[in-house]
């Protein structure tokens, strides 16, 4: 059969009919099979659009984001209309030996300017072996609290970072994960002249048990950050925490879920200031922990909501500012609508606020409306 044919990566039409049948048996639904190759691939992601309203003044429009709630009593009103959230992603896999190699990129809309910002972006041989960027080991990503604000809980594991993770079974329902992960630093320089530096990378492990009931986590996290000083000897404030966490099934599709973390410099996990100079000018990792539980009803097949509270608290390292965040508190409410397989709309209340070290404080009140639309859900 003589035909000229466009080969397109997503498209198989010009193959003959019986191809096509094969080829569909071969790769699983919504996945297509890179033609003259073993290689299958699959594109998806959402977009969604977010109506905000903001009762109070918040520093942060487009999610809700309790530390940046001002704490001078000033006030205020805002609404934003944004599909910043809008993500996408690709999955490639291919056959390597008795397991696969998978390579797989997601991003989303958050960047300056509406910019695609890079979220995930890893290689993964078989069950074992990961490297790139993606959730950190040391967080739970199973049991990130459905919201439609994009923020999350603020005392909450909840962050990416540059890795490389050996995983192996523990047990029949059982795992442990270990992992070098990249160091940051936010912390606060001591007086002197000098540099902060990242030498070592963290290390993270974690041990999970799954079974119909659900599962538990327990992680752990130990790292270090340095000041080198123009002059005399480094001196390093080391790091470390531990996050317990959880979910429990119940009914059909009922869930509960919970995480309490602690630690010295556990805030490092949130994107947050985690060391800081004491007294003495030298320095000192934070103290601190943070609480969060949530559950999803459903209240029909179609119909369900989320309730989560947060609440963190610190204790501070004399050389702080006064105006540094000493706790704060997260809570949502939502109800949302799954009127199509691939789509769903949503209303949630917002409500957060924080402390200050000198005992300032401010609180913010937020409705958020969305809707999303799955892009190759399957």
């Amino acid at each position: 059969m003589k035909k000229t044919c466009f080969i397109a990566l997503l498209a198989t039409s010009c193959l003959p009919l019986k191809a096509q049948e094969k080829q569909a048996n071969d790769v699983p639904a919504g996945w297509w099979k890179i033609p003259k190759s073993e290689a299958r691939i699959t594109l998806g992601g959402y977009v969604k659009f977010d109506l905000i309203h903001d009762f109070n003044p918040i520093n942060s429009p487009s999610f809700f984001d309790v530390s940046k709630i001002p704490t001078d009593g000033s006030k205020g009103t805002n609404t934003r209309l944004q599909a910043n959230e809008t993500r996408l992603f690709l999955d490639f896999r291919t056959p390597a030996g008795k397991t696969d190699l998978r390579a797989y990129v997601e991003g989303d809309f958050f960047g300056s300017s509406g910019a695609f910002r890079l979220r995930h972006a890893f290689l993964e041989v078989g069950d074992h072996w990961m490297a790139g960027q993606y959730w950190s080991n040391f967080m739970d990503e199973n049991i990130i609290p459905p919201t439609l604000d994009f923020e999350k809980p603020t005392a909450y594991a909840f962050v990416r970072h540059g890795m490389i993770r050996y995983k192996f079974k523990a047990g029949k329902h059982g795992y442990v994960a270990l992992a070098l992960e990249e160091p940051l630093i936010d912390v606060q320089a001591p007086a002197r002249p000098g540099k902060m530096e990242t030498y070592l990378p963290d290390l993270t492990a974690r041990y999970r048990y799954t079974d119909k009931w659900g599962h538990v986590q327990l992680s752990g996290f130990v790292g270090t950050v340095r000041f080198r000083p123009q002059s005399g000897s480094t001196e390093s404030s080391f790091s470390y925490g531990l996050n317990l966490s959880g979910q429990l099934n119940f009914l059909k599709k009922d869930f509960f879920s919970y995480q309490f973390l602690f630690g010295p410099g556990v805030a490092r996990y949130r994107a947050g200031k985690y060391a800081a100079p004491d007294g003495n000018d030298e320095l000192r990792s934070i103290p601190a922990f943070g609480i969060t539980a949530s559950v999803r009803h459903f209240w029909t097949p179609k119909l369900s909501s989320l309730l989560v509270a947060n609440y963190g608290k610190e204790n501070p390292v004399s050389g702080q500012p006064g105006t540094d965040l000493e706790s704060a508190f997260y809570g949502a409410l939502n109800v949302i609508w799954q009127f199509h397989p691939s789509a769903f709309a949503g209303i949630e209340y917002l409500h957060g606020g924080r402390r200050d070290i000198n005992d300032a404080s401010g609180q913010a009140n937020r409705i958020q409306f969305s809707v999303q639309v799955d892009i190759n859900k399957h």
